[in-house]
Formats: C-alpha cells, sequence, structure tokens
C-alpha cells in the first residue's frame, strides 16, 4: 500500500485528524476500545460513580481542619500577643515607614565626667 492510502487509518486511529468533525465518534471509539481491552485482560473498568467516591475519600483524608481545641487558640492569641509587642532596643517605625532605632545617649563610656 501507498503511504497516502494509510493517512485516514492512522488519522483515525490516533486522532489527529480535524477536531471539528468526528471527535465524538472518536471519543466514544476509544472508550469501547479500552472497555473491550479491559474485559480481554480482566481488569475492573473504570466506571464514575467510582472516581467519585475516590475523590471524596481523598477530600475527606486530606481536607484542612475546620475545627480547633480552644486550648491551641488561647495558646495562638497568647503567642500573638507576646511577639506583637516590640523589645525596647528593637528597631520601631517612624511616620515615614523607615526604620528608626531608638538610642540612649551615653555621657562617656569611660566612666568619665
Amino acid at each position: 500500500m501507498a503511504t497516502r492510502d494509510l493517512w485516514p487509518d492512522l488519522i483515525y486511529r490516533f486522532g489527529t485528524g480535524c477536531t471539528s468533525h468526528g471527535s465524538d465518534e472518536l471519543k466514544k471509539a476509544e472508550e469501547l476500545k479500552r472497555k473491550a481491552r479491559a474485559e480481554r485482560f480482566g481488569l475492573p473498568s473504570k466506571s464514575t460513580d467510582d472516581e467519585e467516591a475516590k475523590k471524596k475519600a481523598r477530600s475527606a483524608r486530606f481536607a484542612p481542619v475546620t475545627k480547633t481545641d480552644p486550648t491551641e487558640e488561647e495558646k495562638k492569641k497568647a503567642m500573638a500577643l507576646r511577639f506583637s509587642k516590640t523589645a525596647s532596643g528593637a528597631p520601631s517605625l517612624n511616620g515615614n515607614g523607615t526604620s528608626e532605632q531608638k538610642t540612649t545617649v551615653v555621657a562617656e563610656a569611660s566612666g568619665g565626667a
């Protein structure tokens, strides 16, 4: 056979042809092929119900915990209060949004007058 005679078969087989027509037919044909292959090799066929059940089980397993322990909430509040206070030597922000260090003037480091 010539190469040109093989093109329609290859386009149908690999689904690389124009997608505007026949895409539903290709999907149905592919689904039938998959079902036949699963039956032939004894594989369980995937159903949408099974997929949904798996998704729900996974979301339940990895969903973020919505309820927190009241003691944990109290700990978080205490930490927020403790760390929100600035230390006396820590830099503070002035009105312009720039950092400004508060320093005290010491008369003489050597203990002089």
